[in-house]
């Protein structure tokens, strides 16, 4: 069953290169936007985000956070944006808006890692290594699926308007869509494991070193 679903999965690539790419790029250029954003914020806005960030660790590092807490934010987080993801996706003309999504993603991504690299320098690239890194080599990866997949049933939909294709069907097409969904919801919610119950650790770790 995996090696079928690598198999399918390297089609859809394939098949979709030419979108893969436009996401991924939407993806980079608000991971850069969001890096040099960082120098230009004013520094007194900027003090006040290190502070936040250092009040944030030392909860970490109190066990004030309960992991189910942290878990539950995740989770809501994450399918918020994978529901309002489908549903540019079956709004069809909605869909370009998904980059801007994946653009945000980055954008938020690129902020947070600059900030704490330019701020917390060795411990930045600790918290970034071991803070940041394990749960989004899952969680990038699937947005960016996630994000081709609207895209791609957006276009199926409007190509099959367009020529009018009398075999095709909506409903059916449909439920594969939502279906797939469903299953980066499943992907997602082990990211979200990872980010509530393993990652507060290696944090807490962290902060401790940083005194």
């Amino acid at each position: 069953m995996p090696n079928k679903m690598m198999e399918m999965l390297k089609k859809h690539i394939k098949e979709n290169l030419a979108v893969y790419f436009i996401v991924v790029l939407c993806f980079l250029i608000g991971v850069s936007v969001g890096a040099f954003t960082v120098k230009a914020v004013d520094p007194h806005q900027k003090q006040e985000l290190v502070s936040y960030l250092k009040g944030f660790f030392q909860l970490f590092n109190e066990d004030q956070l309960e992991p189910m807490g942290i878990f539950r934010e995740s989770i809501k987080n994450n399918t918020q944006l994978i529901v309002f993801n489908w549903i540019l996706g079956l709004v069809v003309i909605a869909a370009p808006v998904v980059l801007v999504v994946i653009g945000f993603k980055g954008f938020v991504i690129g902020f947070t890692v600059g900030l704490l690299l330019e701020e917390f320098k060795v411990f930045g690239v600790l918290l970034f290594l071991l803070g940041v890194l394990p749960h989004n080599i899952i969680i990038i990866p699937t947005f960016i699926f996630g994000a081709v997949l609207s895209v791609t049933f957006a276009m199926m939909v409007l190509k099959a308007k367009i020529n009018k294709v009398r075999n095709f069907s909506y409903g059916k097409q449909m439920m594969i869509y939502s279906g797939i969904h469903m299953g980066i919801l499943m992907v997602l919610l082990v990211a979200s494991t990872l980010e509530s119950f393993v990652i507060p650790f290696f944090i807490k770790v962290v902060v401790r070193f940083m005194g």
